[in-house]
């Protein structure tokens, strides 16, 4: 209860916020944009808020559900189950946010210049874009359930939009001004934006009807996904343990989410690495943003390591399973996924080559100590969870040691880097880092050893903790 009151008033404070905002839009704009055309500024505006708004959703928005079975029996079609399920799903704080920040900007900026039926072309133009999202959002995370490839390609699309306004190979500004500026002269613009609205909800529409049974999509996923990781047969025991690790990321909400927050913060760089920074050598600074981008994985999936197979890890401890065994492919999925994530995050490089070797330093930290610090603090967590459940607002799992880990985890690299940093300089303190990270690494065998009494130690501490629903 006192969760659910929580977000009400969260839910509250953003209502009141957006309407805030929509009413002092004007003010704010004329502040930022002194002496220019703040209703060419605001269309130009637009489709980045939407582009935003199509990330945050992908993050944070629930998919409808149904359990259809009690209502297939009765008198009910099942065209009329699904056109229930899209218009229920129409009812969410992600739809009516945009509404009450232009709407107020719509009314008291653009009606008395350009007339009301301008007005009327925005306001529906913005409708339909909330639409278009959507429908398309929830598309897409539906086919990224039967298909992995489709949360690849997402995100791709993203980033290429994200990295092409950002080098200025593209601009969505100018797309989005050209685009709201013609409507001023020809309002019958927005008819296009409507078709895109009516086209995104059919789509989805016709998925729904096509894939009415979640029988038949979770059967043609087990299909792909069972000859998705034969590479990791190779790897014996520890390999099939980092299959099903990786399968009870791709088919359930909480852990999903944090695969999706590990891709999208690898943008986050654009913020960390910024050129003054480079310039001014603030190696600190960016070896926190190093250490964050290679590490966010290990953060995230970390922080809840046993607790993520809760629910049978009863079955898992009475098996035929050495402890070793598993938290050792825990360090190799850690090792994995830092990996991959050094690559991709690598094009950084293009901003200045010093920050290759401060994400080299972020990694060996991450891979050498990041991890042994992890283990630690799970063999000390006792809380279960439900993983069918989003994030957005999860409390569940969650304690004291989990922010004490966290500190932890940032704190030390920190403790390390300063002291030399302060007494030789800063390329000291990151080879310091680096050098420790990769001892540690290299006695990562010793490491496992050493967390694996831990566990046992506390062992049926966490099997009690985890029958406690």
């Amino acid at each position: 209860m006192a969760v659910q009151i929580f977000i009400g008033f969260i839910t509250l404070y953003l209502l009141v916020s957006a309407i805030g905002v929509g009413f002092y839009l004007q003010k704010l704009l004329n502040r930022m944009y002194p002496g220019q055309d703040i209703i060419r500024v605001f269309c130009g505006f637009i489709l980045y808020y939407f582009l935003f708004d199509a990330l945050i959703r992908f993050l944070l928005q629930e998919l409808p559900t149904l359990t259809i079975q009690p209502y297939l029996v009765q008198n009910i079609k099942r065209v009329q189950l699904i056109r229930f399920l899209n218009l229920r799903s129409l009812f969410t704080l992600f739809n009516l946010l945009p509404l009450l920040l232009f709407t107020p900007f719509t009314i008291m900026s653009i009606a008395p210049v350009y007339g009301f039926p301008v007005a009327i072309a925005f306001i529906v133009s913005i409708l339909a874009l909330t639409v278009f999202n959507h429908f398309l959002i929830l598309y897409i995370k539906r086919k990224s359930i039967i298909n992995s490839w489709w949360l690849v390609l997402y995100f791709v699309v993203m980033a290429g939009f994200i990295a092409a306004d950002y080098f200025k190979l593209f601009s969505l500004s100018h797309v989005s001004s050209w685009f709201f500026s013609g409507m001023l002269a020809y309002s019958w613009i927005c008819i296009i934006l409507v078709g895109m609205a009516i086209l995104s909800f059919i789509n989805n529409y016709s998925f729904l009807l096509k894939n009415l049974y979640l029988e038949d999509i979770a059967g043609r996923g087990r299909k792909k996904e069972g000859s998705e990781y034969v590479f990791l047969n190779r790897f014996g025991a520890i390999g099939e343990l980092i299959g099903l690790d990786i399968k009870l990321i791709l088919r359930n909400k909480r852990p999903r989410s944090v695969g999706v927050l590990t891709i999208l913060f690898l943008f986050y760089g654009f913020i960390f690495y910024k050129e003054k920074y480079i310039n001014e050598g603030w190696w600190g600074a960016l070896l926190v943003g190093g250490i964050f981008l290679t590490g966010l994985f290990i953060t995230n999936y970390g922080q809840f390591l046993f607790a993520w197979q809760s629910a049978h890890f009863d079955g898992l401890m009475a098996g035929n399973l050495s402890v070793k065994t598993y938290i050792k492919s825990k360090f190799m999925l850690f090792t994995a996924v830092c990996t991959v994530v050094l690559l991709l995050t690598s094009l950084y490089g293009l901003m200045s080559w010093k920050l290759l070797i401060v994400q080299l330093a972020g990694y060996l930290y991450n891979v050498g100590i990041h991890t042994v610090i992890t283990v630690y603090f799970a063999t000390r967590s006792y809380k279960s969870m439900d993983i069918s459940k989003g994030a957005t607002f999860n409390y569940q799992g969650m304690g004291a040691e989990k922010w004490l880990y966290t500190a932890v985890v940032f704190l030390i690299p920190m403790v390390i880097y300063w002291p030399f940093a302060f007494f030789i300089n800063a390329w000291a303190g990151v080879i310091a880092l680096s050098i420790l990270g990769l001892i540690s690494f290299l006695l990562q065998d010793w490491w496992v050893d050493i967390l694996t009494k831990e566990f046992f130690k506390r062992k049926y501490k966490i099997l009690n903790g985890f029958r406690e629903k």
